[in-house]
């Protein structure tokens, strides 16, 4: 289908006349429903105070008594340990701006329908530039932040040279890869101090969790493991996450290669120069041969698709309560300009720093498959 240029058909009749536009259709924005491992964890937050605090307190001691400690002195202090508290803050404030011209860009629209489609299309997209803001920022921020910080609970062994047939090798390690990744989390729920990082007495179990994998790990269990398919609801659930991103923090600057296939953006961001900027959102590839600054960038784990074969694939538990996302406010307003004849309107919203939210009373753990 040919880009529209503005010139209108000659009539085959009468060449001195153009045929009309019979109508103009404008798509909506196109973006469904967004949700991931980021959508539940919001919290409450208001327009009074911009700190929610975090207090962790440790297990006591007991002590043998037989009932005839006549020596006991019944005013000794017994202070319990020390607590520990964490804060989240509100320091995030985002706006999102868009100009609509009430007037002269009618011209362009063939009735008062059309016109009001399209401007209302626009004005969507504020809002649903603020899901893809949240969706792409917040899952960054978790994925790459517990990719770095999870204490290292094991290594899934999935390495196996008895089989020669690709289908059974697929079969066997979904099969292998749920068997093991249950004994791990079974573990989880004896009380130890080995698991958060505050070392304070704790135990879990798999319902605390959402257990995160690469997009493509899942898909090669749910299609070969034959228990799997005719069993489902018996198996760990397991949640999906774009494979993009899994990564490390870049923590200085650099320049992305001529081909670049795995420095992605942290941050929602301009890069280049007039005419040339490209926008990207966290997650995003960064433009070939651009320079980049510490702590905006991250390298990828992965540059394709993995899948159970893949060697040293991450597998996150994340505390369904870790990670809190503390929202101030979301306000929509607008502003006539009487000059121009158009309106200014802004979504600005607020959040705290994602990235620093993980609260050390929750344990944050990490599995990595081994296949060769």
């Amino acid at each position: 289908m040919a880009s529209f240029n503005g010139q209108l058909n000659t009539n085959f009749v009468f060449n001195a006349l153009y045929n009309q536009i019979i109508s103009m259709q404008v798509f909506p924005t196109g973006i469904s429903d967004l949700s991931g491992i980021y959508a539940s964890r919001k919290v409450d937050g208001t327009l009074y105070g911009d700190t929610k605090l975090y207090v962790s307190t440790d297990a006591l001691k007991s002590y043998a008594w037989d009932g005839s400690d006549t020596g006991y002195n019944l005013l000794t202090i017994h202070q319990p340990p020390m607590p520990a508290e964490k804060k989240i803050q509100m320091g995030v404030y985002r706006q999102i701006p868009l100009t609509i011209t009430n007037y002269l860009v009618k011209q362009a629209s063939k009735d008062e329908g059309s016109f009001s489609t399209f401007t209302g299309v626009l004005l969507s997209w504020m809002s649903k530039t603020k899901e893809v803001y949240e969706h792409t920022k917040f899952t960054t921020d978790i994925v790459t932040k517990s990719q770095a910080s999870a204490k290292g609970l094991g290594v899934i062994d999935l390495t196996n040279t008895d089989f020669t047939d690709a289908f059974d090798m697929y079969k066997w390690r979904g099969q292998e890869l749920f068997r093991q990744l249950e004994d791990y989390v079974e573990e989880l729920k004896e009380p130890s101090r080995n698991y958060n990082d505050l070392a304070f007495l704790r135990n879990y179990t798999l319902e605390d969790f959402d257990i995160v994998v690469p997009l493509g790990v899942l898909s090669s269990v749910t299609k070969h493991d034959v228990p799997y398919l005719f069993n489902p609801d018996s198996k760990i659930s397991v949640k999906e996450i774009h494979w993009k991103y899994f990564g490390t923090k870049n923590t200085t600057a650099g320049t992305t290669t001529a081909s670049n296939n795995n420095i992605r953006s942290y941050i929602e961001k301009d890069y280049g120069t007039a005419p040339n900027i490209v926008h990207v959102f966290p997650g995003d590839l960064i433009p070939n041969s651009t320079a980049y600054l510490a702590n905006e960038t991250y390298t990828a784990t992965f540059t394709t698709r993995p899948d159970i074969g893949t060697n040293n694939v991450p597998i996150l538990l994340v505390h369904k309560q870790d990670f809190p996302i503390m929202s101030a406010f979301v306000v929509q307003t607008s502003f006539f300009n009487a000059r121009r004849l158009d309106m200014n309107n802004y979504l600005t919203f607020g959040h705290n720093d994602v990235e620093q939210a993980h609260i050390e009373e929750y344990a944050l753990l990490k599995l990595t498959t081994k296949t060769q």
